[in-house]
């Protein structure tokens, strides 16, 4: 019988090569695994997911849009809102902050991430953004309403909410022109400067406002109107989208908004850098206070809105969390917009 001796390095060389092919072969399978799962996942979010469709109602031929929206989340953001989960369970542990809503929206994908949105909160200053809003309509129907002059005289029997952030406010007696007092509610979040607006501006304008935007129609003598932080930050996408206000008067509104003096929520941890429309409100009693900002975060390419909604008993740790849970999000969006 014809024996053939084969060397010990070809028979070396044929397990190397064996076993090469077999990791790239398992390499290959695992990818078109890899592959197929986010396939069923993105054919299960197009199948399963509907539209929320938001239109402006009183127009006898047309129905502006104001916002189509996924009903479902996007998983994009599923390693996100872990992190900003395990960061606000973290927080919540002493009980000092007792409540965390987040809401995070993509305005160039249209896919966003909601933390705790069944739960409601007091508004508080942030209501200053449908105030905004309803003189920017005025100005559309009466052109050079903004730049009224009036005189700005203190309500009789009237008690301001105190405020722990506090900023510059006008002063009675003073002649100031319509668009300096919305500068001073927003910038300043002065609260003299926003009754004195709300006490001279078209109030069914205001109303008819939310209920174009799909959110419950607050009354001005209840002090127990709440919002959840979906609610709220269907303002925000309405000034982005500029579909509820001609464009000119949406720029406005926000370049306003880029003005705001409050330094300790959203943009505290963000680089100085990067230009944010933001607005926050707060609401006490001496016990259990409610810290709220919102913001749209202008990253080249990316621009975001945020909102986070917080309840507790410390004004700093609430403020912290807010910082904390933009600059969780600003690394993230960060790193997939590259």
């Amino acid at each position: 019988m014809l024996k053939i001796k084969i060397p010990l390095y070809y028979l070396l060389l044929s397990v190397f090569v064996g076993l090469i092919l077999t990791y790239f072969g398992i390499k290959l399978a695992v990818k078109q695994q890899s592959d197929l799962d986010k396939n069923l996942v993105a054919k299960s979010s197009d199948s399963d997911c509907n539209y929320k469709i938001s239109s402006v109602s009183g127009f006898k031929y047309t129905k502006p849009i104001i916002s189509a929206e996924r009903e479902c989340e996007s998983p994009v953001f599923f390693p996100l809102k872990n992190e900003i989960n395990r960061f606000i369970d973290n927080e919540q542990k002493d009980g000092v902050v007792t409540s965390t809503s987040v809401y995070i929206r993509d305005f160039e994908k249209g896919e966003w991430m909601a933390i705790n949105d069944q739960k409601h909160y007091l508004p508080g200053s942030l209501l200053k953004v449908g105030v905004l809003i309803t003189w920017m309509r005025m100005s559309e129907n009466q052109p050079g309403i903004l730049d009224k002059e009036i005189v700005y005289l203190n309500p009789n029997n009237f008690r301001f909410p105190n405020e722990y952030f506090k900023s510059d406010t006008i002063i009675a007696g003073h002649k100031y022109k319509i668009r300096q007092l919305l500068e001073s509610m927003i910038i300043n979040s002065d609260n003299r400067a926003t009754l004195f607006l709300e006490n001279i501006m078209d109030t069914n304008i205001f109303k008819k406002e939310f209920s174009d935007l799909g959110i419950p129609t607050p009354s001005f003598s209840d002090n127990n109107f709440m919002l959840t932080v979906k609610e709220y930050s269907i303002f925000m996408k309405d000034l982005f989208n500029s579909s509820d206000l001609a464009p000119k008067e949406s720029e406005y509104a926000i370049s306003l908004l880029t003005q705001s003096k409050f330094k300790e929520g959203l943009v505290k941890e963000l680089p100085d850098s990067v230009v944010v429309a933001h607005k926050f409100g707060e609401v006490g009693d001496g016990r259990i206070h409610e810290l709220h900002e919102t913001g749209m975060i202008y990253i080249k390419n990316r621009p975001y809105l945020i909102t986070v909604m917080t309840q507790g008993r410390d004004w700093n740790r609430l403020s912290n969390v807010i910082s904390h849970t933009s600059k969780l999000t600003y690394d993230y969006i960060l790193s997939m917009s590259k």
